[in-house]
């Protein structure tokens, strides 16, 4: 189950997909908001996401546990469903992400940079800096950054308000990391800008079984950026421990 981050949708899982297809069945899904699926209405938490997203795969007959697969906003879900819903989780695969509040210093900005968006819509340069964000600029540089770059533009800041809202308001889990026994696999990129390096740095050993990778010359999207490498690592760690299922689907 491969769940995307703040801002993008299914198709930053793209590559990565592309690479492992053949091996596994895949499930992306776009956020409220995001991609093909409309946004919720009124509030809702990260917890509820969770919730929500354990009772699709039920409704779509999935059976469980999975391993979930999360990028940013998609791994703060990823964790939030491995303690609310254990029996759901084999294994997980969190990318970019973390345990603790938004610090009040970026959740200012970012929250007014959504307002500017509902209000303004979202122009070139806006759309500019949520690249810089998102991306190492050897990336933005190139056509598939650009690619990205363009659909920022086309977002409504009333489609994904709530969505970012969840994200940025969202409670202090670390003191709980120690409740998830399933194995983890944590990527992030050295230069990741919303989430600092050494962040991940702090609350990687606040789980049990954690294999942590450091990508060098990658942002904040590793698959996006580094989709062969992700696929590769996300491959040999699930080769090395098995997926944890009951039964392993054939890849469709």
């Amino acid at each position: 189950m491969l769940l995307h981050g703040l801002m993008t949708d299914h198709r930053a899982w793209d590559g990565v997909v592309a690479a492992l297809r053949d091996r596994y069945r895949l499930i992306t899904v776009d956020a409220p908001g995001h991609g093909g699926s409309p946004s919720r209405s009124g509030a809702y938490s990260l917890e509820d996401e969770a919730d929500a997203l354990v009772e699709a795969l039920q409704e779509l007959g999935v059976d469980l546990p999975v391993v979930w697969a999360g990028h940013s906003m998609g791994g703060m879900k990823a964790l939030r469903i491995a303690l609310r819903h254990p029996d759901a989780v084999s294994r997980l695969i969190l990318v970019s992400t973390q345990p603790y509040v938004e610090p009040e210093r970026t959740a200012r900005p970012y929250t007014a940079m959504v307002e500017a968006a509902s209000s303004w819509g979202i122009s070139t340069d806006l759309a500019e800096v949520i690249g810089r964000l998102n991306f190492h600029p050897s990336f933005l540089a190139g056509p598939q950054g650009q690619r990205w770059v363009e659909h920022f533009t086309g977002l409504r800041g009333q489609d994904i308000d709530e969505a970012c809202a969840s994200v940025f308001r969202r409670g202090d889990i670390s003191d709980r990391l120690g409740d998830i026994t399933v194995p983890a696999l944590v990527v992030h990129g050295e230069a990741d800008i919303p989430i600092r390096i050494k962040v991940a740095r702090s609350w990687v050993p606040l789980l049990p079984d954690a294999e942590f990778l450091e990508i060098p010359d990658c942002g904040h999207t590793p698959p996006c950026e580094q989709p062969d490498l992700l696929a590769a690592s996300i491959d040999a760690f699930l080769q090395r421990l098995g997926t944890g299922q009951r039964s392993t689907a054939q890849a469709r």
